[in-house]
């Protein structure tokens, strides 16, 4: 299957009713391994304000999680500053429980014939 370009990407996002933010949020922390949330804002044009619910409901999700940069911790750096990763375990289950939840018992792709 060809790579899907952004006008059909964002038709997806929108069809399924998902969050351009936290799927960017997703997908440039799995590119990068960790990310702050200034990496975050930079990689997706957005401000504090708007990334801070959706990596809110990320964590609580247990899609990423949080950590502290253990070179920015302490007194002596002012602040503890916010690292997430994701958990793939936890995307996949939820990748999977959609899939289900679309195709009841039987695997989507299995009864859409692909």
């Amino acid at each position: 299957m060809p790579d899907a370009g952004p006008d059909e990407i964002a038709d997806v996002l929108r069809a399924f009713g998902l969050s351009r933010v936290r799927v960017g949020i997703i997908g440039a922390t799995v590119a990068a391994g960790s990310v702050t949330a200034q990496d975050l804002m930079a990689a997706l044009q957005v401000g504090r304000a708007t990334l801070v619910p959706h990596t809110r409901a990320l964590v609580e999700a247990g899609i990423l999680v949080e950590g502290t940069d253990p070179t920015m911790v302490g007194a002596g750096s002012g602040f503890n500053r916010l690292v997430w990763h994701v958990d793939a375990s936890a995307l996949r289950r939820h990748l999977g429980l959609l899939e289900r939840v679309l195709g009841g018992d039987t695997p989507l792709a299995a009864r859409l014939g692909t």
